[in-house]
């Protein structure tokens, strides 16, 4: 059996004395897989999400990415080679969303036309036509166009892992139904490890291979979908799937 793509293990993460933010978490992610991370704010589900890309360390126990310890990886080489999607975008105002798209490969050497064909390549996958959208700036973009951009950035590289901060959390419901059903089909097509936060129990029903449900820091179940709703852990996670039965939306 191969090795997991990203693994925590007995992971735990304090800010300080006082304030503990994970607690003893263990989870494995496969090569291909969505996971998503559910919890309310401060869950700890972002700062779970950043250990995979150093942005934050573990106070205990060890993340690996193919059973490689994170801690012993060059930070910058594994941003560049992890990619990463913010809920705002986080796209550079003063370049162009050709020059967004094209940042990573740019700072791995790739020629110039190299780039080039890369970007229009992925600005048609996430659905923006290039002669269009290539000299335009994040300003003259929808928060949609934007979210698009920035999944095409993340993309660039052909990174085996993509990470995904609440992507879709700052759109209205009409253009974050539309990108989730983009998005399910992109990942079909793309077979990328990913691991997504939402606080949308809907989304991550929708989008996730499997779903890990976190409160205060802590793992309560980890499943399938179905899993989750046919035989939940805790009363917590009842709570969560009776709020989505009920058509609501946090």
């Amino acid at each position: 059996m191969n090795p997991p793509v990203l693994s925590i293990r007995d992971v735990s993460k304090e800010f300080g004395p006082d304030v503990r933010v994970l607690e003893h978490i263990d989870l494995e992610v496969a090569e291909g897989e969505t996971l998503v991370l559910i919890g309310e704010s401060g869950s700890g589900k972002t700062t779970l999400l950043r250990l995979f890309n150093g942005l934050t360390h573990p106070s205990s126990g060890e993340v690996c990415i193919h059973d490689e310890p994170v801690r012993v990886k060059d930070p910058i080489d594994l941003r560049r080679r992890v990619g990463y999607v913010q809920q705002d975008a986080g796209l550079l105002p003063h370049w162009t969303v050709e020059e967004n798209v094209g940042l990573v490969p740019r700072l791995l050497g790739w020629e110039p036309e190299r780039r080039t064909s890369r970007v229009h390549e992925l600005l048609n996958l996430v659905q923006l036509e290039p002669q269009q959208f290539r000299t335009r700036y994040p300003i003259e973009l929808s928060g949609g166009q934007r979210q698009r951009v920035a999944f095409a950035r993340a993309l660039a590289a052909d990174p085996g892992i993509v990470l995904l901060d609440e992507p879709f959390g700052a759109l209205d419901a009409i253009t974050r139904h539309e990108l989730q059903r983009q998005f399910l089909s992109l990942k079909q097509r793309l077979n990328k490890t990913m691991i997504m936060v939402t606080h949308d129990v809907d989304e991550a029903l929708q989008l996730g291979d499997r779903i890990a449900v976190l409160k205060e820091g802590r793992l309560l179940q980890i499943g399938t979908p179905v899993d989750l709703l046919n035989a939940p852990a805790h009363d917590y996670v009842v709570q969560l799937l009776r709020h989505q039965s009920h058509g609501a939306h946090a």
